[in-house]
């Protein structure tokens, strides 16, 4: 049978209404990804100012670690506003849109490293986590696109009509984009254990003994002098001659009411200042 214009319009109309309906769950799976990782990126840019500013007042917090956080803060509030403009970008340029959400939620991670890298750099890459992992599926599923994994899927298309779709269809889609969030959020948080190892397999002894001398500055500021301990042991096992190791375990087991073995660490010290060999072994 031969259509006239008339029906031929028409049936072009009906096919772009129902892709139009076809595109509108991914559309709205790929905008709210964005939205919530950029507003889940909000909060952790206000974590990171707040804690900033806060050890900013601390005598305890070394120096220059504030001011890390705090322009890794700015750079969270950053991509996490980039992120959700990215989301109402994707109505007008999809690929645009796509790049900006992927490179937002990928920044994100080494932001939070180099940012938390006086401390842990693996806690600011994990405290991205979310918001990250959001962006990064937003970008990839626009790159994608939804259409394109409907294929991949087996799904009807829209030049099929609507009696082809069934509701199987859409749960089975929301289905495979969770499962590729569980996916990518593995493979993010595995990234950031492979950074970090390979950080401090190149750091070297005097790089973890900073990084010991550190955390214990951050558990005597809390009043963990236990956690402290640990620290300095740590640092005495791979260097049994550090004086300063010796003398701030003193200190920390005597504020955990340990005289006798807050003398022997002082002790210690005495021995290595005046030149003396000391036992190889660590008094716990």
């Amino acid at each position: 049978m031969v259509l006239n214009d008339d029906e031929k319009k028409s049936e072009t109309i009906e096919i772009q209404e129902r892709k139009q309906e076809s595109d509108r769950l991914g559309r709205l799976t790929i905008q709210s990804l964005a939205i919530l990782g950029g507003l889940v990126g909000l909060l952790i840019a206000f974590f990171n100012i707040v804690a900033s500013i806060i050890g900013g007042s601390s005598s305890h917090i070394p120096g220059g670690w504030s001011d890390l956080i705090q322009l890794g803060g700015f750079a969270f509030l950053l991509l996490s506003l980039a992120g959700i403009a990215g989301a109402f970008l994707y109505t007008r340029n999809r690929k645009k849109s796509a790049w900006l959400l992927l490179g937002c939620g990928l920044l994100g991670f080494a932001t939070g490293y180099i940012a938390w890298i006086g401390f842990l750099g693996l806690l600011g890459w994990i405290m991205w986590t979310i918001p990250g992992v959001l962006l990064t599926a937003a970008g990839l599923l626009a790159l994608i696109t939804p259409a394109r994994l409907r294929s991949i899927l087996g799904q009807a298309g829209p030049e099929e009509g609507s009696a082809k779709r069934k509701p199987v269809d859409q749960a089975m889609f929301l289905s495979v984009t969770l499962a590729g969030l569980g996916l990518l959020t593995v493979i993010l948080l595995f990234a950031g254990f492979l950074v970090y190892a390979v950080e401090d397999s190149i750091k070297g002894d005097a790089g973890r003994d900073q990084d010991d001398f550190d955390s214990a500055i951050i558990s005597s500021s809390m009043g963990r002098w236990d956690k402290a301990v640990d620290s300095y042991d740590d640092i005495i096992s791979r260097n049994r001659s550090n004086i300063r190791a010796w003398e701030e375990r003193a200190y920390a087991q005597e504020r955990l009411g340990r005289y006798d073995e807050a003398n022997e660490s002082r002790a210690m010290a005495d021995k290595l200042r005046s030149g003396g060999q000391i036992d190889q072994r660590i008094n716990q």
